[in-house]
């Protein structure tokens, strides 16, 4: 299967901080060519309080520079991922992007997918912990990530920086531009109402745009408080087809895509293990079986590759 989120940069980068790869070689099992054959490597910037906290003091400073930091980790990923994963790193927050044209020099070194804001506000817009959307230079931005063909992710905006960003591609397309655009690990915000989710409203506007979307199967996305509420991974992986039924039927099957956010890898604690509501190592084999039980085989082989595949090919 393709994978449309994972935080796969972070962990490496994390990783070489603590000069220990210990986890990083065991988790390289997982990707093989009887499970995943694809993914969005990212990595992820937030303020710098966040990252403090999230990960540690060291992952970013003021001397730090994330084109360094970019280049680094994606070497450690090609040293540790099969040849034959087909991969796309991608750029989770642009807080401490210090240069707009920095985009050509990671664009350079693989870079092909760019989320302008992580949760929380930046200089480019704001996520879905602040109400204002693109400022003048993230118009900028957006229209700097257009030219070099990378994909725009809309996962994390909030509703004003989602409008904003739908109504400028709308212009750039009419402008003649290709536009990439996706949102890579949001669900259905009338199935789990939780702020990270679409809406249907916003399904259709992504549709307007020729958008995909990626469904998340994180159980917090999938049922509201579902690690809280103790909620059976049955009942789980019932609901997660619900959500890609329910996405599918707006935008069309040949625009869905699959996303985990397993965060177990980058974060390691307790909880974040329980996170996911499959097994990253049998991924493939549950989350393929769950969907022939669901859809015809055509269907389900989009899901699982061929739409992924067909994006990726675009942008690589």
């Amino acid at each position: 299967m393709y994978d449309l989120h994972y935080d796969l940069l972070t962990a490496m980068y994390m990783a070489k901080l603590n000069n220990n790869f210990d986890n990083i070689e065991k988790w390289m099992e997982c990707y093989n060519k009887n499970n995943i054959i694809g993914l969005t490597a990212t990595m992820c910037f937030m303020s710098k309080d966040e990252m403090d906290r999230e990960y540690n003091k060291e992952y970013y400073k003021d001397s730090s520079n994330i084109i360094d930091m970019f280049e680094s980790s994606i070497n450690l990923t090609k040293k540790y991922m099969p040849k034959y994963i087909d991969v796309l790193y991608g750029l989770e927050g642009c807080d401490f992007l210090k240069n707009i044209d920095d985009l050509e020099i990671l664009y350079d070194l693989g870079v092909r997918v760019v989320n302008i804001v992580w949760n929380e506000p930046n200089k480019y817009a704001s996520g879905n912990r602040d109400t204002y959307g693109l400022t003048n230079l993230g118009k900028k931005l957006i229209k700097k990530i257009i030219d070099l063909k990378m994909i725009i992710d809309l996962s994390h905006a909030n509703s004003k920086t989602f409008d904003d960003i739908i109504e400028l591609v709308k212009e750039e397309k009419k402008n003649g531009k290709e536009v990439y655009i996706y949102a890579s690990h949001s669900n259905s915000k009338k199935l789990c109402d939780i702020n990270r989710n679409l809406t249907d409203e916003q399904i259709k506007k992504i549709k307007e745009v020729n958008g995909y979307i990626g469904v998340c199967s994180n159980r917090n996305f999938v049922v509201k408080n579902a690690l809280k509420n103790n909620v059976s991974n049955k009942e789980l992986r019932r609901k997660y087809i619900e959500h890609i039924k329910y996405i599918g039927n707006i935008i069309g099957f040949d625009k869905v895509l699959l996303s985990t956010d397993d965060m177990t890898f980058s974060k390691g604690d307790e909880d974040y293990k329980k996170l996911p509501i499959y097994n990253y190592r049998y991924i493939k084999e549950e989350l393929e079986s769950d969907l022939n039980n669901n859809f015809d085989k055509e269907t389900t082989n989009d899901i699982m590759y061929m739409n992924a595949r067909k994006l990726f090919n675009k942008v690589k």
